[in-house]
């Protein structure tokens, strides 16, 4: 049969190259980087192979290369998994992200590479009616049939069990960003949620052809919108995926694991109280502050809980000080840890502190200093002609967007409102 080419195969065949292109480039992006962007170099693999594989149908091409017909069956299994583990290596740096966990959770996609066996050794026709409809037949033979019935829930269940996880690590991590930085442009993964959403819309148009439309003879048309799936899919992975820089660094990720460490020592700690109540002893909390101010190498680990109200409210007057002294807000990467390192204190105390006795992050925190400087700036009269944007950035933040928000939330209007109210004020 000969190859037919069209507009339509053109740009399967374009969305293949640059699945191929992005690919690459995120695996070789950086040693540092290559850890976690394996996981979304493996999603585009996964989507190249699966439009390669229209790419061949469409065009005939695949009469000339039997051998690969059926050979992307596999491949979306790794879909899941790979968004997962990019997801939580992405948001929790504290968790086992070791090669032996990783390779636990692919093996899912090994399964189903010998679930595919039976398939692949049918005969040439039978594995290309089944590649262009989708459709189980049953005149297979059980092993057959059985395989890919098998095959087929455990992608549509582990999917949406991942899918669901990750979703989940997402909400975690913007919940906790704002105990950690002082701003949160490119940290919150905007791009990663609508990414989620793209994979759930592709789920429920999968899981509907497979239920409603299975026996239907429109199955080949409706099965053709996955294709622009892929390769929207293809192009907003790359594109995002290059342009997202890391969100921990290892003053962060320090942080994150004293946290995690001190919960699981509180929660040893009340184990073993519960056991042995002989044993248990009065934490000598004045110490451990005087001790953790004077030198911030010989932090200690305690749980947030071992802070009184007193102790807070040193640290507290510490914080003002600080901040009146020295206007450390104005840093637009200022976050949890650093300002922690410049009071010598356990970011831990600094933080519940903040949220114990200013009943807010330390996101909110920072930034209601911010716009207490940038409100100054405004009713300057010698500033009268500086714009709103001048004086957001001179107030460290990082985009207008971000300052406009921020402004409304504490002051109840925007910085232009503000500044035309307060007109009479500067003249």
């Amino acid at each position: 049969m000969s190859p037919n080419i069209n507009l339509n195969t053109l740009v399967l065949f374009l969305a293949a190259g640059q699945g191929l292109v992005f690919a690459i480039l995120l695996f070789f992006r950086g040693r540092k980087s290559r850890a976690i962007n394996i996981h979304l170099s493996i999603i585009l693999i996964a989507f190249t192979v699966e439009v390669i594989q229209k790419f061949l149908l469409d065009t005939h091409y695949i009469y000339q290369l039997p051998t690969l017909v059926g050979l992307s069956l596999p491949f979306d299994a790794s879909v899941g998994i790979a968004l997962y583990w990019y997801v939580r290596q992405a948001t929790s740096p504290e968790k086992n992200n070791s090669i032996e966990q990783v390779l636990k959770h692919y093996s899912l996609f090994f399964i189903c590479v010998i679930l595919s066996i039976p398939l692949w050794l049918l005969d040439f026709d039978t594995k290309l009616a089944f590649m262009e409809t989708g459709a189980l037949s049953d005149d297979w033979p059980n092993s057959v049939y059985y395989s890919i019935a098998c095959q087929t829930v455990i992608k549509i269940i582990s999917f949406c069990v991942y899918l669901f996880i990750s979703i989940k690590m997402l909400l975690e991590h913007k919940n906790r960003i704002k105990n950690i930085f002082s701003y949160k442009e490119s940290i919150t993964l905007i791009w990663l949620t609508n990414m989620l959403w793209l994979f759930l819309f592709g789920l429920i148009q999968g899981i509907a052809t497979l239920v409603f439309f299975q026996e239907s003879e429109e199955v080949t048309s409706i099965m053709g919108f996955m294709d622009y799936f892929y390769m929207v899919t293809i192009f907003y992975v790359g594109v995002m995926g290059l342009m997202q820089p890391r969100i921990y660094r290892r003053s962060e990720r320090s942080y994150i694991r004293e946290l995690k460490n001190e919960q699981e020592a509180e929660l040893n700690h009340k184990e073993e109280t519960q056991k042995e109540p002989e044993l248990r002893g009065k934490v000598d909390v004045e110490n451990t502050i005087t001790n953790t101010e004077n030198s911030s190498a010989s932090k200690v680990k305690y749980s947030k809980s071992a802070l009184s109200k007193t102790d807070m409210e040193r640290i507290t007057k510490k914080l003002e000080a600080l901040m009146a002294a020295e206007p450390v807000y104005l840093e637009p990467d200022l976050s949890m840890p650093q300002l922690a390192d410049k009071l010598s204190l356990s970011p831990n105390y600094l933080s519940q502190t903040i949220n114990t006795m200013y009943q807010m992050s330390f996101f909110d925190y920072i930034n209601k200093h911010r716009i207490e400087y940038a409100k100054q700036q405004l009713i300057d009269p010698n500033l009268v002609d500086r714009s709103v944007i001048d004086i957001a950035v001179d107030s460290a933040f990082n985009s207008r967007s971000a300052f406009y928000t921020a402004f409304k939330k504490h002051v109840g209007m925007t910085p232009v409102q503000f500044r035309k109210q307060s007109t009479p004020t500067i003249s």
